[in-house]
């Protein structure tokens, strides 16, 4: 028998194909090429039809090599929203979430996650999906006919499972904000103050829940976000583990039975009971591609060229290596500033007359993104912290990148696993549909 999961991610699509028997896993990746090209910066759009088609390329090439397929889980990029009719058609593009609008100033001065916050009292973000739908209220975007929002994997899952409208999981419910994390739904109260409809919001389910039939006979279930999915596909024991994820931005998450809120983390819930509270930054393997550009461009300018066969990441990380000095520039990564604060900007300082060099340039980078994670891990209550005793590691931009492990490594006292399987993400959807036959997922 085997399991199927797809992450639908922002940069890439991937799918694995999962025996529970065996424990084999199969994947294919491929590039999300649905961006929509726009002339306003702060915009990040991309076409859910095409997201679609790349979801059943997929699909036809697991279903064309093999057979006795028990299930399909679906997971992804959290946060973002599209809008669609009364039929279950997509009516809008998806606002991702790098979508910026909700910091563009409200009536000329306030933005609108401001303006939203202080209405709800929920601590809020540009991205959020009840932040991008205010926004387009306010500036009568909302198309005539839609009858509902919901995330990109909900909206894959409805076309799925042949349904005209969404499901939603707690974990993706919460990421659109103003959702009672408590009581595990939307917080119709908050949504009418500000003049959101409640009946916009997709139906919220359990994760896992059964939502329909792909091609009448393959089961398709209710999906979660990629967080609480790469949680599940990297970690054997969720009560004792610290997970760290670096891709194009970080992520520290660990586990808690019980609801607890924390200054700078995010509460979320999680699949089968309990939360994780996560450490969010924008930054992650994000601030690398801002130091290979740096890196590049300067040899451009001064007439230097680069062979199209030479891997500048991995020259970073050789070079890096290298650096024998005690003495490195202290860098903030937070290029892209915080949830909290949008307009912070990262910083390089504690350069002296000898450290400043590439080396050391490319090192103090490296501690800043593992010093951005170990800062969220500090604000974890010591009632919750005490038991978590392993360090697990997933992503690419930690995995390819053995330097920053070491530093990560060195940074939290405590020796890194890294997760023995790629696509951490698409797994964890797999494992939770995964049928109760006496096979462990977590092995």
């Amino acid at each position: 028998m085997y399991y199927i999961g797809i992450d639908i991610g922002t940069s890439s699509l991937c799918g694995v194909i999962y025996n529970p028997e065996t424990k084999s896993v199969a994947s294919i990746s491929k590039d999300n090429k649905a961006n929509i090209r726009s002339s306003l910066a702060w915009e990040s759009v991309q076409d859910p039809s095409l997201i679609m088609d790349t979801v059943m390329e997929i699909l036809r090439e697991f279903t064309d090599q093999y057979a006795d397929i028990k299930g399909i889980g679906v997971t992804g990029q959290m946060h973002g929203i599209l809008y669609v009719d009364e039929k279950g058609n997509a009516l809008s593009p998806l606002y991702t979430w790098l979508d910026g609008r909700g910091n563009l100033p409200f009536n000329g001065h306030r933005t609108y996650v401001e303006r939203l916050s202080d209405l709800s009292g929920y601590s809020l973000a540009t991205g959020y999906g009840a932040v991008t739908h205010f926004y387009n209220l306010q500036n009568n975007l909302v198309p005539a006919k839609a009858v509902k929002i919901c995330t990109i994997m909900d909206y894959v899952v409805m076309k799925l499972a042949g349904r005209s409208t969404p499901l939603t999981d707690y974990a993706n419910g919460a990421s659109f904000g103003f959702f009672d994390l408590k009581n595990l739904c939307f917080d119709t109260a908050s949504l009418e103050k500000a003049d959101i409809d409640s009946s916009m919001m997709p139906d919220t389910v359990e994760a896992g829940v059964l939502a329909g039939y792909f091609a009448d006979k393959i089961p398709v279930y209710a999906a979660t976000g990629d967080n609480q999915a790469s949680f599940l596909g990297s970690v054997g024991d969720i009560a004792h583990s610290i997970h760290i994820t670096v891709g194009t931005s970080s992520q520290l998450s660990v586990y808690s039975k019980d609801f607890v809120k924390v200054e700078q983390l995010d509460t979320r819930p999680f699949p089968g009971g309990g939360y994780i509270l996560v450490g969010a930054a924008l930054c992650g393997g994000l601030s690398l591609t801002v130091l290979k550009s740096f890196f590049a461009n300067t040899l451009k300018l001064f007439g230097a060229t680069t062979d199209d066969s030479i891997d500048l990441y991995e020259k970073m990380t050789v070079v890096a290596e290298s650096a024998v000095s005690n003495d490195f520039p202290v860098v903030e990564t937070t290029f892209n500033g915080t949830r909290l604060e949008p307009s912070k900007r990262g910083a390089i300082f504690n350069i002296s007359t000898t450290n400043f060099t590439p080396e050391n340039l490319i090192t103090g980078f490296l501690k800043g993104i593992a010093s951005e994670l170990y800062a969220f891990y500090e604000r974890i209550p010591d009632e919750i912290k005490k038991n978590k005793n392993t360090l697990v590691g997933s992503g690419n931009g930690l995995k390819k990148n053995p330097l920053l492990a070491k530093i990560i490594e060195n940074r939290f006292n405590c020796k890194l696993i890294l997760s023995e399987r790629d696509e951490e993400a698409a797994l964890g959807a797999c494992f939770l549909h995964v049928d109760g036959d006496g096979c462990n997922y977590f092995a």
